[in-house]
């Protein structure tokens, strides 16, 4: 018999398989009854079931169950239920998205209904000043995830990053080199500057996700990039595996409006009949067969202590991120030994699930101020309304956030160590003149984007050495955030690297242009490392006003050794039949870049995968458990 719970089917005449898949289906039902009944307890026996419990049972079973939609789940989304045979089922704990988050000058990352709000556990050297001791880690709960919630740049990381993670021996890995991932950034790219389009090695037209330059340039963002220059950076595509430059970004947009992933995949495919979308749902349980090593479904619950049940005939695939993965997997019996045991789970697999956390690190407290700026609510009111009719104005722009500088501090690799990312924030002139104002007033977003009279400078540490574990919440698993152990800038190295991008970002002070404009420092009271002078300082400021950049990677990440590694290099979960995990908790290492386009990457590679292992040479889908 071919059953969902065995290996490969070995027959080859057509004929016969589909004979045995008529038996099959007969005897499938009683098989998801059983285990229906074992995972719930309460589905009604074959005398007292009716025929809408039948429906029910009918629309719990699909062939794959992606849970999290994200910047990866919309992606695997789309592209799976291309194959109008398969039934696919996407599961979100957030809702849908609002036209607000559409608008380019909204900062979306503030808006704490669509987020993840967890903090980071409190250590002796990071994030001192910060409330509780603790950083924020922001991400997106809001179908298409962080990619609502982010800076929308468009940024891959460097060639250098993707080749270090091959391992020497593991054949494997050399799928992930750069030379063998472009083709899946290309896939989903649809570059709308001519200019940058001329690279085609690099990229292409006609993917889902279209990304372009805002036309919209205030003064400022001509002035810091020319002061840039002058320091001898030369404006240059960051995604051309180039060491240093300043830039001027690309985002995902179109028509001067955000595109999410959700917006740009999952939209245009929702009315497939093949593609069940369920959001306001969390997934606390993978239901596995202990004994087979295999992966059977998941249960959600809407309201928070009803369990729903989801059947999947090939696979369910994690794509919720490093952080809510970890939580899931541990429910599920799937993580460290040693930390299940204390929570009395049931261990299914010994696997390293939650370790090597990684997130790149910045600082607040270095700010320029760009002097008197006026601002009125009418102004903004009528961009506004001039957005929402033509999709122009200042509000179709990040503003000062369209520039960063790459800074390659040491010589080893050809590739940056440090981005100089700038952020513009509008504080109330009369603060300046009262008094210092503090790091928080510095960094609280009052108006729009576009709208600022202080730059915010964040050197950004893209590959940081400082890495840390995510775990249970101690008392109640379940229904509590996780714990983060960061660890941010445990490592010293890293704290030198941070310290030493802030020298060069306060060179722009020195520049012929920052001068003409009377750009300056701003009086921000930076309490408790106001005594302190010069390196000593910077290095004081960095461990109290450390911040999470929120790209959280590596606690899933793949490998050959399931020793020190979560999934294989096709994303399945070691030991484990019908389970995958495809989203940027896979990754072994942090690229010089935002996670947003990597992530892209991974869901695309991760779709061709899947369609590969699930495809006969003659062209027809099949069951292979």
């Amino acid at each position: 018999m071919i059953s969902f719970l065995s290996g490969k089917n070995d027959y080859s005449s057509r004929a016969v398989n589909l004979y045995l898949l008529s038996i099959f289906l007969q005897v499938y039902t009683w098989t998801v009854l059983l285990v229906a009944t074992l995972v719930s307890g309460d589905l009604f026996s074959k005398a007292t079931r009716t025929k809408a419990d039948d429906r029910d049972l009918r629309n719990s079973v699909f062939d794959f169950i992606i849970v999290g939609g994200g910047t990866a789940g919309c992606i695997l989304a789309n592209r799976l239920s291309a194959v109008p045979s398969w039934k696919i089922l996407l599961i979100e704990a957030g809702d849908d998205e609002n036209i607000d988050y559409d608008i380019p000058g909204v900062p979306t990352k503030d808006y704490r209904p669509i987020l993840w709000n967890y903090r980071t556990e409190r250590t002796g050297f990071s994030c001192l000043s910060r409330p509780g001791g603790s950083c924020e880690v922001r991400t997106g709960k809001v179908l298409g995830g962080s990619s609502v919630t982010n800076d929308m740049k468009y940024t891959r990381g460097s060639k250098v990053d993707y080749d270090g993670w091959h391992s020497a021996g593991a054949l494997g890995s050399l799928d992930w080199k750069f030379a063998n991932v472009i083709d899946f950034f290309k896939a989903s790219e649809d570059n709308g500057d001519y200019d940058i389009l001329l690279n085609s090695m690099y990229h292409s037209r006609g993917g889902e996700m279209h990304v372009q330059k805002f036309k919209y340039a205030d003064k400022f963002i001509e002035m810091f990039t020319s002061a840039f220059t002058e320091m001898g950076l030369r404006s240059l595509d960051i995604n051309t595996n180039v060491a240093e430059a300043v830039v001027n970004h690309q985002f995902a947009i179109s028509n001067n409006t955000r595109l999410s992933t959700n917006s740009a995949f999952l939209k245009p495919v929702r009315h497939r009949k093949n593609l069940v979308v369920i959001t306001g749902a969390t997934v606390t349980k993978i239901v596995t067969d202990k004994q087979e090593k295999t992966v059977e479904g998941i249960l959600y619950e809407i309201e928070k202590g009803k369990e729903h049940p989801a059947y999947a005939k090939r696979e369910v695939i994690l794509t919720g991120g490093a952080i809510n993965n970890v939580k899931l997997l541990h429910m599920s019996g799937i993580g460290p030994k040693a930390d299940l045991i204390k929570h009395n789970i049931s261990v299914i697999l010994d696997l390293p699930v939650g370790l090597n956390y990684q997130d790149q690190v910045t600082t607040g407290g270095l700010s320029f101020s760009l002097g008197e700026v006026i601002v009125s609510e009418s102004t903004i009111i009528n961009d506004f309304k001039n957005w929402f009719q033509s999709r122009n104005g200042p509000l179709a722009s990040r503003g000062i956030n369209q520039v960063s500088a790459f800074i390659q501090l040491y010589e080893g690799v050809n590739a940056p160590d440090v981005e100089l990312a700038l952020e513009g924030n509008f504080v109330r002139t009369d603060k300046f003149m009262l008094n210092n104002i503090s790091v928080h007033i510095s960094e609280e977003i009052n108006f729009p984007l576009p709208y600022y009279n202080l730059v915010n400078i964040y050197p950004i540490l893209l590959r940081p050495k400082s890495k840390g574990k995510v775990m249970l919440h101690k008392k109640n698993p379940k229904y509590g955030r996780p714990v983060i152990q960061a660890n941010l800038l445990k490592e010293t190295e890293d704290l030198v690297t941070l310290v030493d991008s802030i020298d060069i970002a306060l060179q722009l002070l020195v520049t012929k242009e920052m001068k003409k404009a009377e750009i300056k420092l701003a009086p921000i009271d930076l309490f408790p490392c106001d005594r302190l002078r010069n390196r000593e300082q910077w290095n004081c400021i960095s461990r109290h006003y450390t911040k999470a950049m929120s790209n959280p990677i590596g606690t899933c990440q793949m490998g050959e050794n399931k020793t020190i590694s979560v999934v294989d290099y096709e994303l399945k979960v070691h030991g484990l039949e019908g389970l995958r995990i495809a989203d940027a908790s896979v990754m072994p290492t942090h690229v010089r870049g935002g996670i947003f386009a990597p992530t892209m990457m991974i869901a695309e590679k991760a779709s061709n995968i899947i369609l590969k292992d699930w495809k006969e040479n003659k062209g027809y889908y099949y069951n292979t458990r």
